[in-house]
């Protein structure tokens, strides 16, 4: 019989090992600790524990299961089918607090990708610190310019929502899947990423379109910069290989399409029309519209001013066209009739403002260990390292604050 090398061409053959240490562990027993931290918010939220604890959890969990209706979202699939199991909520709580541990393990792997791509070495411990801060880099609160610390804001991780924790996940696993075709489309399409990507956006469309509704119009960008910019091969090749590519956003716009007419068939004169319209109308209304700018972003806007260059490479081009797309969504995207004050079209500019700052915290890694960084100009360099590590502390600590209030029931909206 013919045996077969399993190790054949890989890392292991070649004598690769992979040593664990003492962070590595402590990483995993923190994942784990706060996974179970989150199982017990998300019971209290599934079912309102003591009337306090309000949020979408028990719509998704508990209300729009038992009506047993028709559902068009896979999250709505999802639920009902852990609630047809013994008819409780436990298996949905088990799967949110899955959804959690499973970011955190993504955004490490964001991190490394965008570093090890750069040819850059950062210990692992460093990675994997800024894996688990992401969820509490958010906005800084300032009392004098907001009253809460959600409303109003930009970036704060929606804790109260199960649509965009899972589409927060599926659409980070799909800018990477993505990512790692397109940045090598002109030597070869890989078809494992090809898949990959169509796979996972369409998981993120049918959880929630906020991310897609970015994706589409910032592909269709850089894929004209690309065209502009030419390359080593001609350009109907060269668009043949960009075509390909965007074709794995058919299945995920051919859903987006059904969603459109599943929501949009019916309107009530009671409720009004309910339509998608251009209106900048809650732009102009926002308070201190500035303000929340900058203290949701100052870290990654801080780390992007001081890397400007960077941004011609094109995996950072992609990061900041998903912001810049967005908060175009945000701006002038809005809902009439009953889902009017919804803000649907909110969520595609926290997940820009998220990868946003994700991918910053892998570039400010780089920048403290790169000796160049800066090179001869050491009081800039300390600077900008205190500023840093100022604002970090503060959008931290701000988002605890705001944690505690939520594992305390106070509500999402403070």
């Amino acid at each position: 019989m013919k045996e077969y090398d399993f190790f054949k061409n890989s890392r292991l053959k070649e004598g690769y090992t992979l040593v664990i240490k003492w962070y590595d562990i402590l990483w995993v027993t923190l994942i784990g600790l706060f996974s179970v931290v989150c199982l017990e918010l998300f019971y209290r939220m599934i079912v309102n524990y003591n009337d306090r604890y309000s949020s979408d959890m028990r719509y998704y969990v508990v209300k729009n299961v038992q009506e047993g209706g028709f559902h068009d979202r896979f999250i709505g699939v999802v639920f009902q089918k852990f609630y047809d199991i013994n008819q409780n909520t436990m298996e949905a709580n088990i799967y949110l607090a899955a959804v959690i541990a499973a970011i955190i393990v993504v955004n490490y792997l964001v991190i490394r990708f965008y570093i090890k791509d750069d040819g850059r070495d950062v210990p692992r411990y460093a990675m994997e610190f800024f894996s688990l801060a992401m969820l509490f880099i958010g906005p800084m609160y300032i009392p004098v310019f907001h009253e809460w610390y959600y409303r109003f804001s930009f970036q704060t991780w929606a804790w109260h929502s199960p649509t965009q924790q899972s589409m927060t996940l599926f659409s980070l696993i799909a800018s990477l899947c993505f990512l790692k075709m397109y940045l090598q489309y002109e030597e070869r399409i890989h078809p494992g990423w090809w898949i990959a990507t169509m796979v996972t956006c369409f998981l993120s469309a049918s959880v929630k379109p906020s991310f897609l509704i970015n994706l589409i119009p910032a592909i269709i960008v850089l894929f004209i910069i690309e065209l502009i910019e030419g390359g080593k091969e001609g350009f109907l090749k060269r668009f043949g290989k960009l075509f390909a590519m965007g074709c794995t956003l058919v299945p995920c716009g051919l859903y987006i399409l059904f969603l459109h007419t599943m929501e949009f068939k019916e309107s009530t004169t009671q409720d009004g029309d309910h339509q998608v319209i251009f209106d900048i109308g809650h732009v102009i209304h926002y308070n201190h519209l500035g303000a929340a700018i900058i203290c949701g972003l100052a870290f990654p806007l801080v780390v992007f001013a001081m890397n400007l260059p960077r941004l011609r490479d094109r995996k950072y081009r992609f990061a900041a066209v998903i912001f810049l797309m967005g908060v175009l969504q945000w701006a002038l995207l809005t809902e009439t009739g009953k889902r009017g004050k919804y803000g649907n079209f909110g969520w595609g500019q926290i997940y820009g403002s998220y990868f946003l700052t994700l991918v910053s915290t892998a570039l400010a890694l780089e920048n403290f260990r790169d000796p160049d960084f800066l090179a001869g100009r050491k009081r800039a360099r300390t600077v900008y390292f205190v500023v840093l590590a100022v604002l970090l502390v503060l959008h931290i600590f701000s988002q605890l604050c705001y944690f505690r209030l939520i594992l305390t029931g106070h509500g999402y909206m403070h």
